[in-house]
């Protein structure tokens, strides 16, 4: 598959962004550019490019990039340079086999473990997305309310490797959303019974419904990736 120059327009909607928020701000845009589809995969990502579409110098763009290859979300080769992921059937079912294999010790931990403050805090994030009216504003509060569960097992490593597969996963769960109109409304319910089973301390409860979700992104996301690469 041939790669886009970022030069070829996809940047063209971005806007320029503040000096004073400059990196933090760049990031944002960027992962809600590449989560949206606004910047497809192969897109090539040429530092003084996009310093130049956003109104920034080259420093902040480096450093959103070098950030974005942390979440997986950008690529880099020495041929190519910074180049948006790709996604892939591959991918997806790694990320989301190990995500099972890894969540049923994740929740039970955090059943234990979570603090009245984290149960809040997901609340208030689940309450965001409901009311949220940008799709992929709904990812990035998505991928923020399932951290607080794996933080939630005070289990660093642990914790570690779920929040990675958790910033790669944002691409799929975005073709998720985008690929069936009621996934979304499912995530929400979801959501609120998660925050109840560990309210109560139901370990089974809350590893059966971490579970059964995680596998809908799984399903709904494969369906529309091999539809994608069938058409």
């Amino acid at each position: 598959m041939s790669t886009a120059s970022a030069s070829d327009g996809p940047l063209r909607s971005l806007q320029p962004a503040p000096a004073q928020t400059a990196y933090r701000t760049v990031t944002d845009r960027l992962r809600k550019a590449i989560i949206a589809g606004e910047l497809p995969g192969g897109t090539r990502l040429v530092q003084a490019e996009l310093a130049q579409s956003l109104g920034v110098s080259v420093t902040p763009v480096r450093e959103a990039l070098r950030n974005l290859m942390s979440e997986g979300l950008v690529d880099y080769s020495p041929f190519h340079g910074a180049t948006v992921h790709q996604i892939s059937r591959a991918e997806l079912d790694d990320i989301y086999e190990l995500r099972t294999v890894l969540i049923p010790l994740a929740v039970q931990e955090g059943v234990e473990h979570i603090s009245p403050e984290e149960l809040n805090t997901a609340e208030s994030l689940a309450r965001q997305m409901e009311a949220a009216t940008d799709p992929i504003e709904w990812v990035e509060l998505n991928r923020e309310f399932h951290k607080i569960f794996y933080l939630a097992s005070r289990r660093p490593r642990l914790y570690t490797i779920l929040g990675t597969l958790a910033d790669l996963s944002a691409l799929y769960v975005g073709v998720s959303i985008g690929g069936d109109a009621q996934r979304r409304a499912r995530g929400d319910h979801d959501h609120v019974k998660i925050i109840r089973a560990y309210r109560d301390r139901d370990v089974e409860r809350a590893i059966a419904l971490t579970r059964d979700h995680n596998l809908d992104t799984h399903d709904v996301a494969r369906a529309t990736v091999d539809g994608a690469s069938s058409a």
